[in-house]
C-alpha cells in the first residue's frame, strides 16, 4: 500500500494531495472546490462525524465529535477509534464487523465512554469509502447520543416490572432495524417457560408468539408504524409444556430524529385467564342467558403521593382519558369524580393497612359497577380493576327471572315438584297433584315417589338424568310416563336442575302430554286412513303402466316387418315415458308405505312375523333386487366367512331395512362413486354396514339424523324424502332388539349400520 493509503488526512488534505497528482486532468479545480464543500458539511453536521482510514485511526473528528465525547481535535486525530471510545456492542450483535466489510455499511445501537468517563449510549451509522480501484479508503462514521431515550426506555420497563405482582405482565420490545424481539423474563416465568433472564430464550420466545389474526396484526402494526399511534394486538403463546396461552401486546412507536421509526416496545399480559373464563361461562349458561364477554384488565400504579406513575390502555379507556392525560397526575385531581367515594375509602385503608383488598362497587358518574383488587407496594398501590356491570345486571335478570318462574309455579299452568335422588316428593303444586290424581294429605303422608310411580322401562333414563343433575347440576328435558294414583299411565315432559348440593335436592318442572300424545295418535291415524287411500288408485295407475308396457312387447314381437322409423322413434319415446312413470309410482308407494308405517308405530300397531332365518341370504337378495332397479350406480358386497347367520327376524321388515340404508346411500352419493355393503360377525351378534363417499354428516346431524321427519341438508340429494326413512329403521331394529348407528365425518362419506343378535346354534 502506497504512503497515500496507509497515512490518510482529513478529505481537504486528501483532495489537494490527489489535484496535485493529476493535475493534468480537467477536473481539478472542480475536485477542489468538491472536497472542501464536503470537509465543509460534516464540519456543520450536528451528527458526531468521525473519519478513520482502513486500521482505524481517526482522520477527521468535527465539533460534534468533540461537544459529545470532550476530546478536542488535536487529541483525537491519530487515536484508535475503537480504543479512544472504549467501544462495545450495546446489544449483542457480533456480526456487525463482518457486516460492514461485506456490505460496506453497517447501522446500529453502541456503547462507548467519554473523556470525563461518563458511559453514553450511541446510535451508529458507518460506511466503507472506497477509492477508484475500489479499495477500502476511508470508514465514515456518524454518530448520535440516545442516552436519554434508553434512560426513559429503562423507566417503562421498571414501571411495568412493579405490574407483575398484580397480573401477569412482561416487557416487550421489537428492534425494527435488526428485527429482533424479546419478550421480558416476568411472563415468561410465570407462563413456565424460563427459569430466569436468559437472553436468547426470550428473544426466541418472542419468535414463538403468533398472531390470533395476521391480517389484523399487519393492518395494526402498519397503522402503528406510519401514525405512531399505540399498537394493541393478541397472540398465542405455547410454553415448554405445549399449553397455550393468550398474550396481550401494547406497545408504542419510537422513531428516531429523521422521524423514522426504530423501536417499538410495551407490555405483554397474559389474558389465558380470562379467555377460559369466557369459554367455561359459555359452556355453562348457553342455554339460559347470553353469553357474557369478559372484560379485560384495567391496571395503573400510583407512588407515594397519589400520582399516576403507569396506566394501561384498558384503564385509561374506562377513565376515558388517555395516557398521557393521566401520567404524573394526582389521581384525586385528574379523576375528581372518585374524591369521597369507597374507591377513595379503599385506597387509603389498603396503603395505611399495608394489606391488599378486594371490593365491587357502584360508580355513579359511569352507572357502572367495578370489581377492583389494590395492592400496597413499596412504591405506593397497584390497582386492578375490571368493569362487571354486565353480570350485575344478569345477576338482577335472574332474581328476576326467579320472580317469574315462581309466579309460573304459583298460577298452576304446570306441574312443579321439589324432590330427593331417592325419589321422594318434598314438594308439589297443585298442577301436579292433579296430573297424579293425589291430594296434599298424600304427599304429606309421604305417599309420593318418583321412582315408584314411574314404569320400570323408563328406570334407564331416570338414572341417566339423576347421573346429569350430579355431573352438571341439570338434566335436559325428556318424555317418561307416571302412574297415577289409580294406575293408569301419564304421559309427561319434564326437565330440572339441582337446588341444594349437601342433601342433595332437585327442583323439576313437569308438563302432561296427555292431550298432546291423543291428538298425535288421532293424527296418526288419520295419516293411516290417507296412505290407504292413496295407494288404492295408485296401484290402479301403477297396474295400467304395467299393462300398457306389456302390450307394446306384444304389438313389437307379433309384427315381423319392420316398422317405418318415425313409429320406431315415436314408440321408443313412448316406452322411456312408461318406464319413468313406473319408477314414479314405486316412489309414491314406497313414500305411502313409509307414512303408514309410522303411522301403525305411532299407535303400536305394527305387528312383526318373527321367523329363524339366515342374515347373509337376506342381505345378498336385497343387494341384488337394488343393482337391478338402481341401474349403472355400483353397489358392492363384502361378506365374511362364516356364511350362515342365523337370527330370529322378520324377513320383509329386515330387507326393508337394508334396502332402506342402501337407498339413502345412493341418494347422497355421486353416480359414478360405489356404494359398499359390508356384512360383520362376533360371537353374540352380527352387523350390517353401509359406506358411501358422500358429503357425511356433522355432529349434529348425526343427532338428529333418526329423528322423524328430519332431512340432512345437502344439495346433492337426489329423489324425495320425507325424513321417515332412517327413524322407520331405527323402530324396527329396536323391535328386533337390536341396534343402529353412524360414522361419519363431514366430506369424507357416511357409515351405517345396524346389529341383530345371533341365534344359539341348537335353538
Amino acid at each position: 500500500m502506497d504512503q497515500e493509503k496507509t497515512s490518510l488526512a482529513p478529505p481537504g488534505a486528501m483532495v489537494k494531495r490527489r489535484q496535485n497528482k493529476r493535475a493534468e486532468t480537467s477536473q481539478a479545480p472542480c475536485q477542489h472546490i468538491e472536497g472542501q464543500l464536503y470537509t465543509r458539511l460534516i464540519e456543520m453536521s450536528h451528527d458526531a462525524m468521525t473519519i478513520c482510514d482502513p486500521q482505524q485511526h481517526i482522520q477527521l473528528w468535527n465539533d460534534s465529535a468533540e461537544k459529545l465525547y470532550g476530546w478536542t481535535k488535536q487529541e483525537a486525530i491519530g487515536r484508535i477509534y475503537h480504543e479512544l471510545l472504549q467501544t462495545r456492542s450495546y446489544e449483542e450483535d457480533p456480526d456487525s464487523m463482518f457486516r460492514l466489510l461485506r456490505e460496506d455499511q453497517w447501522e446500529g445501537e453502541l456503547l462507548q465512554t467519554r473523556r470525563d468517563g461518563e458511559l453514553v449510549v450511541i446510535k451508529s451509522r458507518q460506511s466503507i469509502i472506497k477509492d477508484i480501484k475500489n479499495y477500502p479508503d476511508h470508514i465514515l462514521i456518524a454518530n448520535q447520543d440516545i442516552t436519554a431515550e434508553k434512560c426513559t426506555e429503562q423507566q417503562l420497563q421498571d414501571q411495568v416490572s412493579l405490574t407483575t405482582s398484580v397480573q401477569n405482565i412482561g416487557f416487550w420490545s421489537w428492534n425494527i432495524l435488526n428485527d429482533h424481539s424479546t419478550l421480558g423474563y416476568q411472563i415468561l416465568a410465570a407462563l413456565n417457560h424460563l427459569p430466569g433472564g436468559d437472553p436468547t430464550r426470550s428473544q426466541q420466545a418472542a419468535q414463538t408468539l403468533q398472531s390470533v389474526d395476521q391480517a389484523r396484526t399487519q393492518q395494526a402494526l402498519q397503522h402503528a408504524l406510519k401514525t405512531g399511534h399505540d399498537y394493541i394486538d393478541e397472540y398465542v403463546f405455547t410454553d415448554k409444556n405445549k399449553h397455550k396461552h393468550w398474550i396481550e401486546i401494547q406497545g408504542r412507536v419510537y422513531l428516531d430524529e429523521q422521524r423514522k421509526p426504530i423501536k417499538m416496545m410495551g407490555i405483554a399480559i397474559d389474558v389465558t385467564r380470562q379467555r377460559q373464563k369466557e369459554r367455561k361461562l359459555h359452556a355453562s349458561n348457553h342455554h339460559l342467558h347470553t353469553i357474557l364477554e369478559s372484560l379485560r384488565d384495567a391496571f395503573f400504579l400510583l407512588d407515594k403521593h397519589w400520582r399516576i406513575t403507569y396506566v394501561n390502555q384498558q384503564a385509561a379507556k374506562l377513565i376515558h382519558l388517555s395516557a398521557e392525560d393521566l401520567i404524573g397526575q394526582n389521581i384525586w385531581e385528574r379523576v375528581p369524580q372518585l374524591k369521597g367515594t369507597i374507591f377513595e375509602e379503599k385506597a387509603y385503608e389498603a396503603v395505611q393497612s399495608k394489606k391488599s383488598l378486594h371490593f365491587e362497587a357502584f360508580f355513579p358518574p359511569t352507572r357502572h359497577w367495578y370489581d377492583v383488587h389494590l395492592h400496597p407496594t413499596s412504591e405506593g398501590l397497584s390497582v386492578n380493576y375490571n368493569d362487571v356491570t354486565a353480570y350485575k345486571r344478569t345477576e338482577i335478570a335472574l332474581k328476576a327471572s326467579e320472580h317469574k318462574f315462581k309466579a309460573l309455579i304459583d298460577a298452576n299452568i304446570i306441574g312443579f315438584t321439589l324432590a330427593e335422588m331417592d325419589g321422594k316428593i318434598i314438594e308439589a303444586n297443585d298442577k301436579l297433584l292433579d296430573i297424579l290424581a293425589y291430594t296434599h294429605e298424600d304427599l304429606a303422608a309421604g305417599k309420593l315417589n318418583w321412582r315408584t310411580i314411574t314404569p320400570s322401562e323408563y328406570k334407564h333414563l331416570d338414572d341417566q338424568a339423576v347421573k346429569d343433575l350430579l355431573n352438571t347440576g341439570v338434566f335436559m328435558p325428556f318424555e317418561k310416563e307416571y302412574y297415577n294414583k289409580h294406575g293408569q299411565r301419564v304421559p309427561v315432559l319434564l326437565a330440572g336442575t339441582i337446588v341444594e348440593h349437601s342433601r342433595p335436592l332437585s327442583a323439576a318442572i313437569i308438563v302432561d302430554l296427555t292431550p298432546q300424545k291423543e291428538l298425535e295418535k288421532q293424527k296418526e291415524t288419520f295419516m293411516s286412513i290417507v296412505g290407504h287411500e292413496l295407494r288404492t288408485p295408485l296401484t290402479a295407475i301403477n297396474g295400467s303402466i304395467q299393462l300398457a308396457q306389456r302390450r307394446i312387447q306384444r304389438f313389437l314381437q307379433e309384427r315381423p316387418e319392420k316398422l317405418p322409423s318415425d313409429v320406431e322413434v315415436m314408440i321408443s319415446k313412448l316406452c322411456k315415458l312408461l318406464e319413468q312413470s313406473l319408477r314414479q309410482t314405486r316412489v309414491q308407494n314406497r313414500l305411502i308405505n313409509d307414512m303408514l308405517d309410522v303411522s301403525r308405530l305411532a299407535i303400536d300397531k305394527l305387528e312383526l312375523t318373527l321367523q329363524p332365518s339366515n342374515l347373509t341370504s337376506i342381505v345378498e337378495e336385497t343387494v341384488e333386487d337394488l343393482r337391478y332397479t338402481e341401474g349403472n350406480h355400483p353397489i358392492y358386497l363384502v361378506l365374511p366367512e362364516q356364511r350362515h347367520l342365523p337370527v330370529l327376524i322378520d324377513c320383509d321388515r329386515i330387507s326393508q331395512v337394508v334396502a332402506n340404508y342402501i337407498s339413502n346411500a345412493l341418494k347422497y352419493s355421486d353416480p359414478e362413486v360405489p356404494v359398499t355393503v359390508e356384512v360383520t360377525v362376533d360371537d353374540a351378534e352380527a352387523r350390517v354396514w353401509v359406506h358411501d363417499h358422500g358429503k357425511g354428516l356433522t355432529k349434529d346431524e348425526q343427532k338428529h339424523i333418526w329423528d322423524r321427519y328430519y332431512r340432512a341438508n345437502d344439495q346433492k340429494c337426489t329423489g324425495v324424502n320425507l325424513g321417515l326413512g332412517l327413524h322407520i329403521c331405527q323402530i324396527l331394529i329396536q323391535r328386533h332388539k337390536g341396534k343402529v348407528g353412524v360414522i361419519s365425518k363431514k366430506n369424507k362419506g357416511s357409515s351405517f349400520w345396524f346389529s341383530l343378535p345371533l341365534v344359539p346354534t341348537g335353538i
